[in-house]
């Protein structure tokens, strides 16, 4: 006696987009430009710029995950230089709430969503009065494979995943999967 079938799914799956680091650091940048009025400076300038303001940098990590997919982490510290006379615990942590609110859950880069595993605030310099707050941006995405190389690319795949009742016994017959990833669902 075969168990009866209770439901039965069909699972797509999607390999992530790639996404350039850069576009993130840029999604990142905006946001918080447009969120404080603040200007945000990629480059080190060491003279004259205007209080409020932010400087950026960034630093990430590769591993290969699988064949096809790498796993990425890209860590953002924003260093936040307020007004002289703004030099105070509430200033600060105004900014760290923002921001926090901001990439709370994440950041959209193009048509992706990435997922924010911490934001982490600090003080630095002389008297402590540099806002240093770090976003870690963890995400997959899918290995570029070399155009003409001799990579074998997976044709079509089918998958059915059947769930059954556990009040009888399982037969062969209920172990079946189908469903279908080809290059239309990737």
């Amino acid at each position: 006696m075969a168990w009866p079938k209770t439901s039965t799914r069909k699972y797509v799956i999607t390999l992530a987009k790639i996404v350039r680091q850069i576009d993130a650091l840029s999604a990142v940048i905006q946001a918080v430009s447009k969120a404080t009025g603040c200007k945000v400076y990629s480059d080190e300038v060491l003279e004259k710029f205007k209080k409020p303001c932010f400087f950026v940098s960034a630093s990430s990590r590769m591993t290969p995950y699988t064949d096809n997919v790498v796993e990425k982490e890209l860590t953002i510290a924003l260093t936040y230089f307020p007004r002289d006379n703004e030099k105070n615990e509430i200033t600060y942590l105004g900014i760290v709430d923002l921001i926090q609110r901001l990439f709370q859950s994440g950041v959209q880069v193009g048509d992706r969503y990435l997922h924010v595993e911490s934001v982490e605030d600090d003080r630095t310099g002389e008297e402590q009065d540099i806002l240093q707050v770090t976003i870690v941006i963890p995400f997959l995405e899918q290995v570029e494979k070399p155009a003409g190389g001799n990579v074998e690319i997976m044709g079509e795949v089918e998958l059915n995943i059947h769930t059954i009742s556990n009040k009888q016994r399982r037969t062969a017959e209920d172990e079946k999967w189908n469903s279908k990833i080809d290059s239309g669902t990737i």
